[in-house]
């Protein structure tokens, strides 16, 4: 999804939507088995004195990812928002560049992905067996992290 700074200026205050789909499939490697194309969807904020864009976005993808006990491929739904800054002149490390007048997501996407997916997946029913006693895993560690920053 690539966007000239241009025409989202002259199309902010007529339709701020924004809506694509980006295929990912070639960041397939040994650790991401597959995954289905992102739906993102959303709106900008162009803010002029700060030389802004903020595009608050929805995420939507299905990572297939190996089970950590069976080794077997297994889907998980990846589903989220955020919000990414875009500026002229970057001035921390909360925003992105824009080079040439040119937003392009499709990377900052990703990065996005990658932090909202599990870190190990379990296939359901699979369990870790060590002597005799039965160890159950949590889906992602940093789960409780995004649920505590979406409470405030």
């Amino acid at each position: 999804m690539k966007y000239k700074t241009v025409e989202l200026i002259n199309r902010y205050h007529k339709d701020n939507s924004i809506s694509g789909i980006i295929s990912y499939k070639n960041k397939i490697n040994e650790e991401i088995v597959d995954v289905e194309d992102a739906k993102v969807s959303g709106y900008f904020v162009y803010e002029k004195n700060n030389e802004m864009f903020s595009f608050h976005l929805h995420i939507s993808t299905t990572i297939t990812q190996l089970c950590a006990i069976t080794l077997e491929p297994t889907k998980v739904l990846v589903d989220f928002d955020t919000i990414l800054f875009y500026t002229f002149k970057v001035a921390d490390d909360d925003s992105f560049p824009i080079i040439n007048n040119i937003i392009e997501l499709d990377e900052e996407v990703w990065g996005e992905i990658i932090l909202h997916m599990p870190f190990r997946v379990i296939k359901e029913g699979a369990v870790w067996q060590n002597d005799d006693e039965v160890i159950l895993e949590k889906e992602n560690p940093f789960s409780e992290l995004f649920e505590s920053e979406e409470k405030e």
